[in-house]
């Protein structure tokens, strides 16, 4: 049986969680605030929240029913200031731990909540009843969702039907994208596509503006292009393809990386997806686009086929983590934009460091692998300018940044 124990909130941890330091141990506990006064259920190692005995002031009512019990927000409860000092700080320790200033990290650009333009929805089946929406925290027991205030309008008015339409089509789990031509809807789960399976998959396409409908890796209809516009050139990703959470998120991060470009001769776009950056950079310079993915690179050059004003872009297929772009392939007057995923890119880094390149502009999703990479350019010379933190993951305790190495 649980043990209570009384506990203060010494701070709020990289995941969200409050950290408690009590005589028998450390905890983690989601769902509580730096400061708070609470009880904790102790059960060996872990803790869960008992009460809160004296509430932090930067507490806030959460926007959603489902906070506290579905796992995709984590920092509803906690006033959006408090966030922006949060994710700074995120950034600051990170840096700090590879020999940084800390003093260098901006104060973070918030972006407003209900904004995620993608969510992908699990299915689990009970008897006859459906359940559809996201995993608890830590565990595999799935919230059935009555709405999501984190995502567009567009997508929430989808979950009852998708719901209903799991009764008929056996997926086990939806990705729905807002894009410009309608609704990007993908199904995945052991599908048995037969006639009054797709009867029923082009009745819903038709009645909830589904412009492309993808199931069991198979595209079932496209009744328009799903395009998304990058920076003035549109761009069909493929189905659930990489793409930065929401519009605006996405628009911050461009202009973030468009304010420390300077004025290029040529810019090299590694881990360069569907083309976020690669269209806005070709409009001040000719682009080499680099990508793992070949669905996102076929994506890419078939929008730079159709795009207009450009520079010239040249889309190349490159695993940069087993092959990344060796230095003597950089030329001196070479820009870089590198976007990796959260694993950060530093293989590619080292090569970079060896380059000819004099100015990098970094993106990344995880401040501890971004400094990490940060360390090999800077001891090879590179200085790092200031460090820009976006916050287009409201509610959560995730958080982007962009950065300019030059030398």
């Amino acid at each position: 049986m649980p043990e209570l124990v009384e506990a203060t909130i010494a701070r709020i941890g990289a995941q969200g969680d409050g950290v408690a330091q009590t005589e028998r141990a450390q905890f983690h506990v989601p769902f509580t605030l730096a400061g708070e006064r609470v009880r904790l259920a102790v059960d060996g190692k872990s803790a869960s929240l008992d009460a809160i005995l004296v509430p932090s002031p930067q507490r806030i009512e959460p926007a959603c029913n489902h906070f506290g019990t579905c796992g995709g927000c984590q920092m509803q409860h906690l006033a959006p200031e408090a966030v922006a000092a949060f994710k700074r700080e995120q950034v600051a320790v990170a840096l700090a731990h590879r020999g940084f200033d800390a003093a260098a990290v901006l104060p973070t650009i918030m972006l407003p909540p209900g904004e995620r333009r993608r969510a992908r929805f699990a299915v689990l089946r009970i008897g006859k009843r459906v359940l559809l929406g996201f995993h608890e925290r830590r565990n595999h027991r799935l919230v059935d969702l009555a709405a999501c205030p984190a995502v567009l309008a567009a997508i929430g008015r989808l979950i009852a039907p998708l719901r209903e339409l799991a009764k008929q089509v056996r997926f086990e789990a939806a990705t729905v994208t807002v894009a410009t031509g309608g609704m990007d809807l993908v199904l995945d789960g052991k599908l048995r596509i037969d006639l009054g399976i797709r009867e029923a998959l082009a009745d819903f396409a038709g009645t909830h503006n589904i412009a492309r409908l993808t199931a069991a890796g198979e595209t079932i209809l496209e009744r328009a292009a799903p395009s998304l516009d990058f920076g003035g050139t549109l761009v069909t990703p493929p189905p659930a393809g990489f793409l930065q959470p929401s519009a605006a998120g996405e628009a911050a991060l461009r202009e973030q990386v468009l304010a420390r470009i300077g004025s290029p001769k040529r810019v090299v776009d590694l881990f360069a997806g569907c083309g976020t950056f690669t269209f806005p950079l070709a409009k001040l310079a000719p682009v080499w686009a680099i990508e793992g993915d070949q669905p996102a690179i076929d994506a890419l050059s078939r929008g730079a086929r159709g795009a207009k004003g450009l520079k010239a872009i040249t889309a190349l297929r490159r695993d940069l983590y087993r092959r990344p772009v060796e230095a003597v392939e950089f030329d001196a007057g070479d820009t870089v934009v590198i976007d990796p995923p959260r694993d950060g890119a530093e293989a590619q880094s080292r090569t970079l460091a060896d380059s000819p390149v004099r100015r990098i502009v970094a993106v990344s999703c995880n401040p501890a692998t971004f400094a990490r990479d940060a360390r090999i350019l800077v001891d090879a010379g590179f200085h790092l300018s200031d460090v820009q933190p976006v916050d287009q993951f409201a509610w959560s305790s995730h958080i982007e940044l962009v950065a300019s190495f030059e030398r």
